[in-house]
């Protein structure tokens, strides 16, 4: 089997914090505010887990202060934060009188909640989303009690009628009160609509909730220290750091000991669905579980070639979709055109491009058009 199709934990290994590495200059984080509301200015001194932005609408997760530091530069995508002092947030008040008020509270200390729903069947999502995404093991092993207490809350605020936790097959993780599944570790099976098929016989039935184990320990931690969570644990390529957000993927690869060439590409996520980033100073967000590094070569690894009809995407679509179709007429700005194939069951894996025989950019082309969509009122599944 290809080695980038394995989805089996690798051994846990050492845990580096960026905190006890040598840098040439005070930690400088680069956080992501996209589509977010500032509520500080250039030049302000910020305290560590103090609130950043919000969202007007009440649907993104709120952005934190992953330091105690001074705003050098505020932009309509992102905040630049250097580390100065040792400011500290006033601690977090949680409401638990309702469901809406636990969710909310939530959302305010940087939790995407999106997509609970009330008496739904919960499943935690311990399988590796893609080669090397298995940063999670150390949390699970190391800080069940956490991921527990995590759990407790969820449970009281979205009252799920059966709780289970996916598993790549020969891992014994378990949580107090979830039924155990085993999943097949070969890419895509540890994709969200993937764990759902394989746990509940089902295709994304609308009574699901889906949450990663790492965001899951994300809540617990929050819960439990009454703080944002301001350090995550990140894989970049085989070595796990436990690092503040914001921290840039240029001083993540170089610890990690990568040497960047012109052509090298540097993605936020696995190597066949991750996102590439377009600056070295670009920030991890709280949900980035890895970094990628793929090496350029003589050729790109996808062309603007036209389409030659071969029919392997559609083969290799987990979804039963037609990449060639979507692909065609997103490339030409026909995005509406798309829903008549049915753009919003695709889920990214990204499937598509790997096995195109023309190496086309099959899945950029696809999110493109969900992109320009998402701002029309006509495709109600992609802003769920």
């Amino acid at each position: 089997m290809n080695p980038i199709f394995s989805l089996t934990p690798s051994d846990r290994g050492p845990v580096l914090r960026i905190r006890e590495q040598e840098l040439s200059s005070a930690l400088t984080i680069s956080l992501e505010i996209t589509g977010l509301k500032p509520l500080v200015s250039r030049g302000e001194l910020v305290a560590k887990g103090q609130q950043l932005c919000v969202d007007p609408a009440n649907k993104l997760p709120s952005v934190h202060s992953s330091v105690s530091g001074k705003v050098l530069d505020l932009k309509k995508d992102f905040i630049l934060i250097e580390e100065e002092g040792d400011r500290l947030a006033e601690p977090l008040k949680f409401n638990n009188s309702d469901s809406v008020s636990m969710l909310s509270d939530l959302r305010d200390a940087g939790i995407d909640v999106h997509g609970f729903k009330q008496g739904c069947t919960l499943i935690i999502n311990a399988v590796p989303k893609e080669f090397g995404i298995d940063g999670h093991r150390f949390l699970i092993e190391e800080f069940n009690h956490i991921m527990s207490e995590g759990l407790d809350y969820l449970k009281k605020a979205i009252s799920p009628i059966a709780s289970a936790i996916a598993v790549p097959e020969g891992m014994a993780w378990t949580l107090p009160g979830c039924t155990g599944h085993e999943i097949d570790p070969v890419y895509p099976a540890g994709l969200p609509p993937m764990v759902v098929k394989s746990v509940t016989g089902k295709e994304m039935p609308p009574d699901v909730c889906v949450i990663d184990a790492a965001t899951l320990y994300r809540i617990g931690r929050t819960v439990h220290g009454k703080q944002p969570v301001t350090e995550i644990m990140v894989k970049v390529g085989s070595t796990l750091f436990q690092t503040p957000v914001g921290t840039t993927v240029g001083l993540l690869t170089s610890k990690a000991g990568f040497s960047l060439s012109d052509g090298d590409r540097v993605l936020l996520g696995g190597p066949l669905s991750g996102r590439a980033v377009y600056s070295l100073n670009h920030g991890i967000s709280a949900s980035t579980q890895a970094v990628t590094v793929i090496h350029g070569g003589d050729d790109p690894v996808a062309k603007d070639s036209p389409c030659v009809g071969c029919g392997e995407c559609v083969l290799k679509c987990p979804a039963r979709l037609m990449p060639n179709m979507i692909s065609r007429h997103a490339e030409f700005g026909f995005f509406e055109n798309t829903q008549n194939y049915f753009i919003a069951s695709c889920f990214e894996c990204g499937l598509c491009a790997y096995w195109c025989t023309a190496q086309r950019p099959l899945l950029q082309y696809i999110r493109l058009a969900k992109k320009e969509l998402l701002d029309k009122p006509i495709l109600e599944d992609l802003r769920k």
